[in-house]
């Protein structure tokens, strides 16, 4: 048994928050073997009482006449557990690695049975092995979509959170896009918040949705650095609509300012072709991943979730996930449903997403044509815009809308038509289509158009008694 297994032994047996949501989810078979039976002690009263077990309530389960060598072991191994000097801020991070580390042993005793078997294979009881080992780490590492407490059980934890607020303006802002009016409107976005995109077709959904991830993965660092870098994010780009050579051009032309048709062509000037390898210099140096997963057409959630879960078993869970997007992916639960609902349920399913793994999840939905005339061409702002179904919108934290303007025009206007939590606005971006740019416009004044039609804030005080 080692520090990772006295952490997390530690933390359920004085944090009883996190005691009770392992007790929910996990077993005693994540720790080392030495370990087992007092895990599975403690666990279960946990289970039974919704508390965390003193050394003497667990001794006295014990019977020391038929289990005296247990006893003895319990007594010291609790002993050692409390002398452990452990923080219990780190306990996520440290679960995850527990769970890791059990993944990661099933796999291997899984690959050691099979080989064993190898001359005289049973594939039935092989197939069953497989599903069983998929099983396990399936449920192991699944995480509750919910979190529930009660206002009085929550009033310490909501007037620490205060109060460190109070000390530190930053704490528990939201991430940065990069782009001023929504950022300042909005705090940036939080883990588990969905933001989703509307634009015409050619309106530049998928060139806001790399911009602004580019952004969040570089959170002010540049191709200029070389070390001491900022803290970045880790990026997971699902593109549905672009091969991964478009993508990863495209991305690098951003970064360095470089015409995306030089790279594509090799035809750079000296100072783009500088500027080129000290992209690439940066994008091996940098210790924050921008991970591109080219994917036709037409998949599936059920696709995505098995692409992400490979990655967090593997290496770092990304913070922010892009879907480039919602409208090319394919709902297959129902064949017979209409594909106007099946957009509506897509959309649930990101969101769903997002909250169950919290993360940040971008996305982009298609535009309603305009209507013609005069009131339908002067109305065209708004949620009525969003492809197909109102259910898409639902589902959504935030949305933006990219105004359609003539080509020729050197920037272009956004306007926040869905936010939960803060009133609607509106900016710009320039263009640089060339280097596959939108840059923030950091000098125009965001102004405050309307409220959310969700937003019934504004109304409450009108309510007669």
């Amino acid at each position: 048994m080692n520090d990772l297994d006295l952490s997390i032994l530690k933390t359920i047996l004085t944090n009883r928050k996190y005691a009770l949501e392992f007790a929910h989810d996990c077993n005693e078979k994540l720790f080392d073997p030495s370990a087992w039976r007092f895990a599975k002690l403690v666990i279960e009263y946990i289970r039974v009482y919704k508390d965390v077990p003193t050394k003497r309530v667990i001794l006295e389960r014990i019977d020391p006449a038929k289990n005296k060598a247990f006893a003895e072991h319990t007594d010291q191994l609790f002993d050692r557990i409390m002398a452990f000097n452990y923080d219990d801020k780190e306990y996520k991070h440290d679960l995850e690695k527990l769970k890791k580390r059990y993944s990661e042993k099933l796999i291997h005793n899984l690959k050691d049975g099979l080989t064993s078997q190898a001359d005289n294979l049973d594939l039935k009881k092989s197939i069953g092995d497989i599903q069983s080992v998929l099983n396990n780490i399936k449920n192991i590492n699944q995480l509750k979509a919910y979190e529930q407490n009660t206002l009085k059980g929550a009033a310490d934890d909501f007037k620490n959170r205060y109060v460190a607020k109070l000390k530190d303006p930053n704490f528990g802002i939201g991430m940065p896009t990069g782009y001023s009016f929504f950022d300042f409107t909005t705090g940036g976005m939080r883990p588990s918040e969905m933001l989703l995109i509307g634009a015409d077709t050619g309106g530049g959904k998928s060139m806001l949705l790399m911009n602004m991830a580019m952004n969040m993965w570089l959170q002010g660092n540049t191709i200029d650095m070389e070390r001491d870098f900022r803290e970045g994010t880790d990026i997971l780009y699902i593109s549905l609509e672009m091969p991964f050579n478009d993508m990863q051009e495209r991305i690098l032309a951003r970064l360095g300012m470089i015409p995306q048709k030089g790279i594509r062509d090799a035809k750079l000037t000296d100072d783009e072709q500088k500027r080129l390898t000290k992209c690439l210099k940066f994008v091996k140096q940098y210790p924050f991943d921008f991970e591109i997963v080219d994917i036709p057409r037409g998949a599936t959630i059920e696709t995505i979730e098995l692409i992400f879960n490979d990655i967090v078993l593997t290496r770092k869970k990304p913070k922010v996930m892009v879907v480039d997007y919602l409208s090319l992916m394919d709902y297959t639960r129902d064949e017979n449903m209409d594909d106007w609902l099946k957009l509506g349920k897509i959309s649930e399913q990101l969101s769903e997403f997002a909250r169950v793994h919290e993360i940040i999840m971008l996305s982009a939905v298609q535009l309603n044509d305009i209507m013609q005339g005069k009131k339908a061409m002067e109305n065209q702002i708004g949620l009525h815009r969003i492809g197909r179904s109102k259910m898409i919108m639902h589902n959504a934290n935030f949305g933006i809308q990219i105004e359609k303007r003539p080509p020729e025009e050197p920037d272009i206007t956004m306007h926040i038509i869905k936010s939960r939590r803060t009133e609607l606005g509106k900016g710009k971006a320039l263009k640089n289509y060339a280097c596959c740019a939108l840059i923030n416009d950091p000098s125009y004044s965001n102004s405050v158009t309307k409220t959310d039609p969700d937003d019934i804030s504004d109304r409450i005080g009108k309510i007669k008694e």
